[in-house]
């Protein structure tokens, strides 16, 4: 009969300066990425950043813990910046959400998360409470962001009055199946648009389906008047 491997005793071991919990972190999403979360151990996760597995231990009880602390650490922070962006701005409500689809795309590559959607929607079912954390923390957060957003937008006269509700959901869906389907099947399916140019897209059309009517006599407005270059989509100070 096997021997059950057994968590270090509490204590034992003194905790590591090269051992900071961002770092495994970092060490377990590419792991994650690279062969998936089931084959992924803490024992990989340590060889990874570096240190033993005991030391993995002083910071996480469990590969799940480890998880939870991802999206915690790698996914709020970036709606904390939107939230920020969002009361100090005063971009109108268009720019403001073209600049805020590419940011988000933008910090999920940065911090190394860009495989954590389609992670959690793949490990949602078998672990329950990473799939309501993720509801919780990062798309309720961001849905209630852009409904203030819409909301802004339709008190400028910039959009027409609609269900900002339910209008968000039109909005995030292309945004969030984007990044699924490029960490997914982004290797196997290269007629799927750069990620970038494919939100251009969206963001083009879903503003074009909420702009306010013109006023008679009044200048034409384009929704995508806003829209940004390649070069200046990473520019948001």
């Amino acid at each position: 009969m096997a021997k059950k491997e057994e968590e270090p005793p509490e204590g034992k071991w003194k905790r590591r300066k090269d051992a900071r919990p961002e770092e495994l972190i970092a060490a377990a999403l590419a792991l994650f990425a690279e062969q998936g979360f089931a084959r992924t151990s803490l024992k990989d996760v340590g060889k990874k950043a570096g240190v033993s597995k005991a030391t993995v231990y002083l910071y996480f009880k469990n590969k799940e813990d480890l998880l939870l602390a991802a999206v915690q650490k790698s996914v709020v922070p970036i709606l904390d910046f939107a939230d920020e962006y969002e009361i100090d701005s005063d971009a109108p409500a268009s720019a403001m959400i073209r600049t805020l689809v590419h940011r988000w795309v933008d910090e999920f590559d940065a911090r190394g998360a860009r495989g954590l959607p389609k992670l959690v929607a793949a490990e949602a079912a078998n672990f329950p409470a990473l799939g309501q954390l993720y509801v919780d923390a990062v798309l309720q957060r961001a849905r209630r962001l852009f409904q203030r957003i819409l909301k802004r937008g339709i008190a400028d006269g910039e959009f027409r009055s609609v269900d900002v509700r339910e209008v968000v959901h039109l909005l995030l869906a292309p945004l969030i199946h984007g990044q699924v389907h490029v960490a997914a099947l982004g290797d196997h399916d290269p007629t799927f648009p750069d990620l970038h140019d494919y939100l251009d897209t969206h963001v083009d059309l879903f503003l074009a389906a909420i702009a306010a009517p013109q006023r008679t006599g009044g200048k034409p407005t384009s929704p995508t008047s806003t829209r940004k270059s390649s070069s200046e989509k990473s520019d948001v100070e």
